[in-house]
């Protein structure tokens, strides 16, 4: 190859990089090093050299986003104990300028064709007269940067109407239920203030919702009293028409002990097998956690004051809605506010996150991510000390991938999958 064909081929996989990198905001090095090696058969150590320099060169110089969590108020119709947002304050309520402002700083500081926008709160729907003065306005300021918007709300369900559907629908903007499994469980922590359920309003609204959304997602939040219906949570949601699943346990500072961690790692194991007989079966399902490579995480830390960040309704800016939640002002880890400006130089160990690695990870066999930094920060006081919980949890998720992985080899040996 002589320079001039070497160098249109370097060219061409720097374009498709940031294609890539741009078009998938969340995607995973691991997953770029494989797509690399197939689609320009380069050798797994030239890719992984590659996506290497990718990795550096987005955490270096200025700050590039791909993601900002607009928390649109801190009040919620419901009294969840397990919320993550500890001290509620119903008053707070983000104001259109703080919501502009919020949006410039993404689209000023994008390294991403492609941004995404999470409105969250609280309940974001108690606020749906302030998304549809957002989301034209975002849509507006991306289209001057060439910038392409995806959206995401996380929302209760309680307050859904065919207006939010059609609206969410025109514009494409994609909800992600929390809905914790079958009405006993759902009922036991998820009420209205006057102490009544509301797995029932949510379960009647389905049909309508997936006419909208065909393919829906939900959160199923495993409290430590409900490990032992977990199997029989998940068969419910299926049932209801539930399409793609986030499940995770109920973390914070009331901790697991290992015998619950164990029975949840057991119950999501079964799990495991009903979700590989129901895809067997052609069932549309998809639970990302059971898809990907156990090996796939090699970046130490999440993407939290890194490429995203969180918005508080008064403009407060820390690294993730988990930590807005906090009591203390250590754990938010408030870097500014997007009304009077951020200090980018504060999140500096988010950004590098593998310098503030203990001993004790570096020391451990078993790759991981460092584990929740909100949870981090409760457990342990610093937001990068991975507590025992996370470490239990991160062992119980990489061991059902690692089951996961061979059912599917067996599957394709048989002619299943």
């Amino acid at each position: 190859m002589n320079k001039k064909s070497q160098g249109d081929w370097l060219n061409h996989i720097v374009y498709f990089i940031a294609e890539y990198t741009g078009t998938n905001p969340v995607y995973s090095p691991q997953d770029l090093t494989g797509v690399l090696q197939e689609k320009f058969f380069i050798g797994p150590k030239d890719a992984a050299k590659l996506v290497n320099l990718v990795e550096k060169e987005l955490a270096k110089g200025k700050l590039g986003l791909a993601a900002v969590e607009l928390n649109l108020t801190f009040n919620c119709n419901l009294t969840c104990e397990y919320c993550f947002i500890h001290e509620k304050d119903p008053q707070e309520r983000m104001a259109l300028t703080t919501a502009k402002n919020a949006i410039d700083l993404l689209m000023e500081r994008a390294a991403f064709p492609v941004v995404n926008i999470t409105l969250i709160g609280g309940e974001p729907l108690l606020e749906f007269a302030l998304i549809k003065q957002i989301v034209p306005y975002a849509l507006e300021a991306a289209g001057k940067r060439n910038l392409a918007v995806t959206w995401s709300v996380t929302t209760n369900g309680t307050l859904i109407n065919e207006e939010i559907l059609k609206y969410f629908a025109q514009y494409k903007i994609n909800m992600l239920l929390s809905l914790d499994g079958g009405k006993k469980t759902h009922d036991r922590y998820r009420r209205t203030k006057s102490g009544k359920g509301t797995w029932q309003s949510i379960a009647k609204m389905i049909p309508l919702i997936k006419m909208y959304q065909p393919w829906l997602g939900i959160r199923m939040t495993v409290s430590t009293e409900a490990i032992s219906d977990m199997r029989d949570d998940f068969k419910q949601l299926v049932d209801l028409g539930v399409n793609q699943f986030i499940i995770a346990p109920a973390q914070g500072a009331r901790c697991w002990d290992k015998e619950q961690i164990k029975e949840y790692g057991l119950n999501l194991v079964d799990i495991l097998k009903d979700y590989h007989e129901l895809k067997r079966r052609g069932i549309p399902i998809f639970i990302e956690e059971f898809e990907n490579d156990e090996d796939e995480y090699t970046r130490w830390g999440c993407r939290a004051g890194s490429t995203s960040l969180a918005v508080a309704p008064n403009g407060d800016v820390s690294p993730c809605s988990k930590m807005l939640g906090l009591t203390s002002a250590e754990g938010k880890y408030i870097v500014g506010n997007v009304n009077t400006g951020v200090d980018v130089n504060m999140l500096g160990p988010f950004r590098n996150p593998i310098n503030r690695q203990s001993l004790h990870c570096k020391q451990c066999t078993r790759k991981c991510s460092g584990g929740c930094y909100a949870v981090n920060f409760e457990q342990t006081g610093d937001h990068f000390t991975a507590s025992e919980e996370n470490c239990l949890f991160w062992v119980v998720c990489q061991e059902t991938k690692s089951m996961s992985k061979m059912m599917q080899l067996q599957g394709a040996r048989r002619g299943v999958f």
